[in-house]
């Protein structure tokens, strides 16, 4: 019991000198300079949600928004019963009358369980208006700035506005907004600035972004905010798509320096409206430039080949581009969506169409962000503000093969179908897959005739049913007549299996006219395409794709009419026989550390496919194809191709034999070892 009094007393003592108070000090920063510094609900009163308190605090809508807001949502200590810690009734209409129009345009709202009515109208706060009419302990200091986020404290009550008087016109002084088609201004801006040396100071922060031209929209946005063109006494409202242009143009920079883009100058805040009546706002235009081959890795294999820069998001090079695109990669590869890439390379790598970028489709965006968002929430990443689909148009979407009635062309992601005169199909099929990958796995009933290549048709005719080819959102059917072609050529094979022709392929389903008879490809690829092919078809291992030394033997080894390039025909063969040589080098070599083919393997793989060299031949490839411990998957494949070529070329030489003999003098293995030394 003693114990219990001891503390009792001990809190009493400690109320009675403030030490046992539920007073708590005031932290926020926008809330600083009123006056007081303590408050007894430091983390804000209920129902006022405090980073909105600082978002309507940093609009300095009014002189008076941030005593009425703070002293309401995180108010002075003991203030529950005493009026003159409060602000004044008619302080608070003034500034819900000043302030409610700029909140509504930036997506703010006056917060409901502020409501002025409830503030005292004597014996209060007055603010800087009119002199305070209390002399209570918080009189000190209320009459400050009160404008927060800001480049300093200093000129308020000068500017524009005069001594007291309404606000008006003034000519523009600052450097960086001259030259406009408007030369006057007024203040107090859009973000509060009450004189142009107070907004010159803060706008001098872009004054690198505007030099390094991240977009030619920064400087007249920036302008329309910090200096906004004065209209019959008014500030010019701000245009949304010029604020989106900006941003889209400089924000990645900003990012790549630890920089984001302002809270104060988000998009969202304005309108489009002022775009159209802003006849002194033409959007810069970019001077043609000239087009370049596409070098970025993740927009290979497109169907066009030229890009131009700037791109779309503000990228001078393909270098930085290609820098920025990495980030998406993982979303690439994981399939999300296959409108994906494309729609990430018209943003990064635009089609170059008579020296300017092509615009991108928001269709084709909305595809992308259906498919990949949610995945990327469920790792806490949200899809990015300079690609939100709202900023693209529909002009452009017929390129992208998006036709009226919202059909939407795909690339092609099954293996067998790709390579050929087309790269564009669009699900369902026109057997009612959903998916490719549905169509994928129905059409592994034909691989087997399709490797065997038992018709010249059969590849592209079981192609354009499962991946038909889609143009502008509309799938193309293939012709009875190839289809019959495709059926005589393997028919007879089928049956020897025990196999008919399917139903779902009867020749009599398909049309006569306005359809495909067979695969126009006319592109021939050369050993640097093939090199691009097999890279972006995934031949490579470790990230270490066959190299061009290679793909020279490759086309030579497969180029049966001796054009020096390949045919659609040839490039089949060939990625069927680069892919069983990656496969078994994955099985039986990938294991060891580090990962190479040994001597003794290499003897043993030779052999199995009847290259039965001498010792003194095979230890010469060796030395030539070895690197370090062992023999890479490159010059692995390099070695084989070689001795397929030459094996070729030696029966090749025995078929032109004059006579129907043999040079017992001359055998494969003093051909292979007088070549090879």
């Amino acid at each position: 019991m003693k114990c219990l009094a001891l503390l009792c007393l001990l809190m009493a003592l400690h109320q009675a000198h403030g030490l046992w108070s539920s007073c708590k000090p005031l932290t926020h920063s926008f809330c600083q300079g009123l006056g007081y510094t303590t408050t007894s609900s430091p983390s804000g009163v209920t129902g006022y949600n405090m980073q909105q308190i600082s978002q309507m605090v940093e609009t300095a809508c009014s002189r008076n928004v941030a005593l009425v807001l703070c002293r309401s949502a995180v108010p002075e200590c003991d203030s529950d019963n005493d009026n003159t810690k409060k602000p004044c009734r008619s302080v608070c209409d003034r500034v819900k009358s000043d302030c409610e129009p700029v909140f509504r345009s930036k997506r703010l709202s006056w917060p409901s369980k502020l409501r002025c009515e409830s503030l005292p109208e004597n014996n209060c706060i007055q603010g800087q208006d009119s002199q305070a009419s209390h002399s209570g302990p918080s009189a000190g200091g209320v009459g400050q700035a009160t404008r927060q986020g800001g480049v300093g404290q200093g000129g308020v009550g000068q500017g524009g506005a005069g001594q007291g008087g309404a606000p008006r016109c003034e000519q523009i002084t600052s450097s960086l907004c001259q030259g406009l088609d408007y030369t006057d201004t007024i203040m107090p801006n859009h973000l509060g600035h009450r004189t142009q040396d107070e907004a010159y100071l803060e706008l001098q922060q872009f004054l690198p972004l505007i030099r390094v031209e991240c977009s030619p929209q920064l400087q007249p946005f920036l302008c329309s905010i910090y200096a906004p063109e004065c209209e019959a006494g008014k500030p010019r409202p701000a245009c949304r798509t010029l604020c989106e242009q900006a941003r889209a143009g400089c924000e990645s920079l900003m990012n790549k320096f630890g920089f984001t883009w302002p809270e104060t100058l988000k998009c969202d805040g304005y309108t489009t409206e002022a775009c159209v009546r802003r006849p002194a706002f033409v959007l810069p235009t970019v001077p043609p430039g000239k087009c370049q081959k596409i070098t970025v890795h993740l927009c290979q294999g497109l169907p066009y080949t030229e890009t131009v820069f700037p791109n779309p998001l503000g990228h001078i090079t393909q270098g930085e581009a290609e820098m920025a695109a990495q980030t998406f990669t993982p979303l690439v590869q994981v399939e999300c969506s296959p409108h994906l890439k494309p729609f990430l390379c018209s943003l990064y790598t635009p089609e170059c169409v008579s020296g300017r970028p092509r615009p991108p489709c928001r269709a084709l965006c909305e595809q992308a962000r259906t498919g990949c968002e949610p995945l990327m929430n469920r790792f806490g990443f949200t899809w990015p503000e300079s690609m939100r689909c709202e900023k693209f148009t529909s002009e452009s979407c017929e390129h992208y093969g998006v036709s009226s009635v919202g059909g939407i062309c795909e690339p092609i992601t099954i293996p067998v179908c790709q390579g050929l005169s087309y790269n564009q199909t669009m699900t369902p099929n026109l057997l009612g897959h959903v998916s490719q990958r549905d169509a994928m796995m129905k059409m592994s009933f034909f691989n087997s005739f399709v490797q065997t290549m038992c018709s010249v048709d059969i590849r592209f005719f079981v192609c354009t049913v499962y991946a038909p080819k889609c143009v502008a959102g509309e799938l193309q059917k293939p012709c009875r007549s190839f289809c019959q072609r495709a059926r005589e050529g393997c028919e007879s094979r089928m049956r020897s299996f025990g196999i008919s022709w399917p139903e779902e392929l009867q020749c009599n389903k398909f049309p006569d006219e306005m359809c495909l008879t067979e695969d126009s490809r006319d592109e021939m690829l050369t050993p640097e395409d093939v090199v691009v092919k097999l890279n972006a078809g995934g031949y490579s291992i470790r990230g270490n794709s066959p190299t061009l030394r290679t793909a020279r033997l490759l086309v030579a080894l497969m180029d049966t009419d001796k054009s020096e390039d390949l045919n659609t025909v040839e490039v089949f063969k060939m990625e069927h026989y680069v892919a069983s040589v990656r496969r078994e080098y994955l099985e039986n070599y990938e294991k060891r550390n580090p990962p190479a083919v040994t001597q003794s393997q290499l003897k043993r793989a030779l052999t199995e496919r009847g290259f039965d060299l001498e010792d003194a031949t095979s230890r010469v490839l060796w030395r030539n194809y070895r690197t370090g411990n062992g023999i890479e998957y490159d010059d692995y494949l390099a070695v084989l191709t070689k001795l397929h070529i030459l094996r070729d070329r030696f029966q090749t030489h025995l078929l032109n034999l004059p006579c129907d003999c043999e040079v017992a003098s001359f055998s494969f293995s003093n051909f292979m070892r007088s070549t090879i030394f």
